[in-house]
């Protein structure tokens, strides 16, 4: 039978009814499924009760992955993303962290940033983990989150993961680049408008220019090698092809798939490209690029 993907648009987060709601589920702590843990092996992660683990199946592995999810700032990780965190995990032999970092409304890009600050550090320090075997990955949200984590860590000297890759990151919460609009109609999860509202109240205090909430206004010069996913049928791939054009310019190190007529976060789809972008990353965190 032919597997039928169902897209989900993201809630308008202008209503008051879903603003509500998002203000009382972002108030409580988050609580790790039970039918999650079982089925894909997760579990907390050294008795961090907002941090989760996968390990590898031979429990034997100095590969680290450190994966910030996505959501829009808003929503805590559903079954599609613990399906995927097993997936790069069994794939790569790797151990897969997850930080369930604080949401707004409640919380704002300060709070996000001092958890993952925090746990990041404890596989640095506690843990003694080589910043050399630790992969920063991220989707959507995650994505941006982990481009303006590694500016904070180049900035405060401390040391940074080998590479990053990104998976449809947001890098501009203002959504102001007038080539989303003529992406919008192919988009069938996002709206530039309800995507944007969640994005400047995730800012808080900070202007949402600021690079730890929007990371492409940042100084992005002296990082580690990032790898970009992109689908042309997502609104946020016109900031991704900005920043690409910018890193091509700058010789950074820089690399970005695109791939025509794809979604937002199609990388995690049970979709032929989805596998062929996995198995993209899995040779690129093996060294076989």
């Amino acid at each position: 039978m032919e597997t039928v993907f169902k897209f989900i648009p993201l809630r308008d987060r202008r209503d008051e009814d879903n603003f509500n709601k998002s203000l009382q589920t972002s108030n409580a702590p988050y609580i790790l499924p039970e039918k999650y843990r079982v089925k894909y092996e997760v579990e907390e992660y050294e008795g961090f009760t907002d941090t989760f683990v996968i390990y590898p199946e031979n429990n034997s592995s100095d590969l680290f992955i450190f994966y910030l999810h996505g959501g829009g700032y808003w929503s805590q990780p559903l079954s599609f993303h613990f399906k995927f965190f097993k997936n790069v995990s069994k794939e790569l032999n790797a151990n897969f962290i997850l930080p369930v970092y604080p949401k707004a409304p409640s919380y704002h890009a300060i709070d996000v940033h001092k958890m993952i600050m925090e746990r990041y550090l404890y596989l640095i320090h506690d843990k003694g983990v080589s910043a050399e075997n630790i992969i920063l990955m991220g989707e959507s949200a995650g994505g941006g989150l982990a481009l303006s984590f590694l500016q904070v860590l180049r900035d405060q000297g401390l040391p940074l993961p080998k590479q990053a890759i990104l998976i449809s990151p947001w890098l501009d919460v203002t959504n102001t680049n007038p080539a989303m609009i003529d992406i919008q109609p192919y988009d069938p999860l996002l709206n530039i408008e309800s995507l944007g509202y969640g994005g400047i109240i995730y800012a808080g205090d900070l202007d949402p220019k600021d690079p730890l909430v929007s990371p492409i206004y940042g100084d992005l010069e002296r990082l580690p090698p990032i790898t970009l996913f992109s689908g042309t049928h997502d609104i946020l791939h016109a900031d991704i092809l900005k920043y690409s054009k910018i890193a091509t310019e700058k010789r950074w190190d820089v690399t970005l798939y695109t791939y025509e007529k794809m979604n937002h976060c199609f990388v995690g789809f049970p979709i032929p490209e989805g596998k062929e972008a996995l198995g993209i990353i899995s040779n690129i965190i093996r060294g076989n690029k």
